[in-house]
């Protein structure tokens, strides 16, 4: 069976002579991915789909309650991190870690930031709606709150800011916005066998509507994520699957186009890919991380049950923190949380970052080279 590609529809620019073509997209409830399919890439979406199941259920066996959720943040924050990569939004993970706590002075460490905010929303997301899905926005738009909610105006891909004519794409007229929307979310609760290529088609749709002016790339990744979560197919862990688009960002988008054109296969193939690279980088990341924290127990000369310690298995997740911080996580003294600092900086496990006379923060450096390099890494991987 034929996918439906996206037509067009001949629009007045304001109130100018000139005229314009805005998507139309075709509703999509009650559609099967699956019949569109043919059988290798049908059989690739299921080896991806045991990849993501399988890599959930080892890291479930591997780590104890209190370790998996700090697990869960660190693929988290790398999944949010390669997802505004995707957008041009970088940002080293020092700062990423201090603008958790707020004192980052890089405006894109704080987008950032947001969007692991809302990719925390997403996963949490019990069903598709609207509503649901503008929440994601806003946190993830955080600090600056502009252009939360349903766009009321037409937005434009490519040319100049003045207006659509001759841009490389616009999307639907704002009042097809809610329709289109309403339609997406009725193909997202149907059942299916193949979950990943159902959501990555759901996901190609919402992008085509496009139906924030701010926000939906990082919106539609997040969605991904929410739509597994349901579905079972992950439980407790985030699969960085925007890692994996990030090493082939040109595929990503030419899949992106191939869409509107009817052919839902690279769409489809891309995140097969995606998925099996991204239970192999969140190994990477995390047995990388294992070794760092081993090299502390050499250089920590704390009993494993100080506060020391305690601060030192929060800083996986949160490489920056500040005293106060430490002493509200731990339930300590001051005095206490103060001695535990001092002993992680005696180790070279904390350095003091300079963010200004008021703010005394140290940060694991270690830790946020680490992530660095795996930002590097999947960049060496979309180069090759």
């Amino acid at each position: 069976m034929g996918w439906p590609s996206v037509g067009v529809e001949t629009l007045d620019w304001r109130d100018s002579w000139r005229t314009y073509e805005a998507a139309v997209v075709p509703a999509i409830a009650g559609l099967e991915v699956e019949s569109s399919l043919d059988p290798g890439t049908a059989a690739r979406v299921g080896a991806a789909q045991q990849s993501i199941t399988a890599f959930d259920a080892e890291m479930t066996e591997q780590f104890g309650p209190l370790e998996l959720g700090t697990i869960d943040t660190v693929l988290l924050r790398s999944e949010a991190s390669s997802s505004s990569q995707i957008e041009h939004l970088t940002a080293s993970a020092k700062q990423l870690a201090l603008a958790e706590l707020g004192v980052s002075k890089s405006v894109n460490a704080r987008l950032v930031r947001a969007n692991v905010a809302a990719m925390e929303s997403a996963v949490t997301t019990g069903e598709f709606s609207t509503e649901t899905v503008v929440a994601m926005q806003r946190d993830l738009l955080g600090e600056t709150g502009l252009h939360v909610g349903v766009r009321h105006e037409q937005v434009w891909i490519g040319t100049s800011g003045s207006s659509p004519i001759g841009a490389a794409f616009v999307p639907p007229h704002h009042d097809r916005v809610q329709s289109n929307l309403t339609d997406l979310w009725q193909f997202l609760t149907q059942d299916v066998r193949l979950p990943l290529a159902h959501v990555a088609v759901g996901h190609v749709q919402f992008e085509t509507i496009h139906p924030f002016v701010d926000g939906n790339g990082r919106v539609g990744r997040a969605i991904v994520h929410s739509y597994l979560r349901q579905r079972r197919l992950t439980s407790h862990v985030t699969v960085p699957i925007s890692a994996g688009l990030l090493a082939d960002t040109a595929g990503y988008v030419r899949a992106l186009t191939a869409y509107r054109s009817g052919d839902p296969l690279p769409i489809v193939g891309e995140f097969a890919r995606a998925a099996l690279d991204a239970a192999a980088v969140g190994r990477e990341l995390l047995a990388e991380l294992r070794d760092i924290r081993g090299t502390w127990e050499e250089r920590l000369a704390a009993r494993r049950d100080s506060v020391a310690w305690r601060i030192a298995d929060q800083l996986v997740g949160h490489p920056a923190v500040t005293a106060e911080l430490a002493a509200t996580r731990n339930g300590v003294s001051a005095a206490a949380t103060r001695n535990a600092i001092a002993a992680l900086v005696d180790a070279g496990i904390l350095v003091k970052a300079s963010v200004g006379r008021r703010n005394q923060v140290w940060v694991a450096e270690e830790i946020t080279s680490c992530y660095d390099r795996l930002a590097v890494l999947m960049g060496r991987r979309q180069a090759w």
